[in-house]
C-alpha cells in the first residue's frame, strides 16, 4: 500500500480528493494556526493520550510527533521559568525530533506551517532523506482558534495570534496554486475545515481497507 506514489494527488480546490495513500517514505505535516486542532487530530487518528513526552511509534511503524511532546519533555527542567522564555527551546527540540524521525518509515508531525524558514528547512531535509512531503492544512477561522485556546487553557498573545492568522491567510491563498506554494517540493496539500479537526479523518482512512490508520499493513 505504501510502495508506490500517492494514488491520487488533490486538485487545487480539493473537490476530487478520494482515497489518499502515501508512500512509506512520507512526511505528512498537519498544519494550522495555534489551537486549530492539530493535536486533537493526531490523538484521534493514532489513539494518543495527549501527555506523551517522546515521539510515538505506532504498531504500524508510524512515528507521530506533536510539539506538545517536546514541551512536556522539557517541563521538568524549565517548568519554573515562564513558558514564553523557553518556547524557542521547544521549537528547536521539535524540529530536531522531526529530523531524527526521517529514517525510512512514515512520519506524521504537528507543525503550524506559518514560518517559511521552517517549511524550507523541512523540505530540504525531505530531499536529503529522500522523503516525500505531504500537507494537511487545518483551516480554522481566528474565532475557532481562539475558542480552542480557551478550551485548552493555553493561550498565545493577541499579537502572536494575529501574526499567525495573517501569515496563514496568505499561505492558504498561495496553496490554491499547488502544494509547492506551501514548501518547495511538496507533493500534495489538502485543506480541511477545522471543527474538531475531525473532518480530516477521511483523508487517512479512505482507501485503506479499514485499517486504523494509513500505515497499517
Amino acid at each position: 500500500m505504501f510502495q508506490g506514489p500517492a494514488r491520487h494527488v488533490p486538485t487545487v480546490n480539493d473537490a476530487t480528493v478520494h482515497g489518499m495513500v502515501y508512500p512509506r517514505r512520507s512526511l505528512v505535516l498537519v498544519a494550522g494556526v495555534p489551537r486549530a486542532g492539530k493535536s486533537t487530530l493526531l490523538r484521534r487518528l493514532f489513539g494518543l493520550c495527549g501527555n506523551e513526552e517522546r515521539t510515538v511509534l505506532t504498531a504500524g511503524g508510524v512515528r507521530v510527533i506533536d510539539s506538545l511532546q517536546s514541551r512536556y519533555q522539557l517541563r521538568p527542567l524549565l517548568g519554573r521559568v515562564p513558558y514564553p522564555l523557553w518556547r524557542w527551546v521547544v521549537h528547536v527540540l521539535h524540529l530536531a525530533r522531526m529530523a531524527a524521525a526521517l529514517r525510512g518509515g512514515p512520519v506524521v508531525a504537528h507543525e503550524c506551517g506559518t514560518r517559511r524558514p521552517v517549511r524550507v528547512l523541512l523540505s530540504l531535509l525531505c530531499r536529503l532523506r529522500r522523503y516525500e512531503m505531504h500537507v494537511l492544512m487545518i483551516d480554522a477561522t481566528p474565532q475557532e482558534a481562539q475558542n480552542g485556546q480557551k478550551a485548552r487553557g493555553r493561550r498565545v498573545t493577541e499579537r502572536s495570534h494575529q501574526a499567525h492568522s495573517r501569515r496563514w491567510r496568505r499561505l492558504r491563498a498561495a496553496a490554491r496554486n499547488g502544494p509547492a506554494a506551501f514548501a518547495p517540493g511538496a507533493e500534495s496539500a489538502r485543506t480541511r475545515p477545522a471543527p474538531g479537526a475531525g473532518a480530516g479523518l477521511d483523508l487517512f482512512r479512505s482507501g485503506c481497507g479499514g485499517s486504523p490508520h494509513p500505515w497499517d499493513g
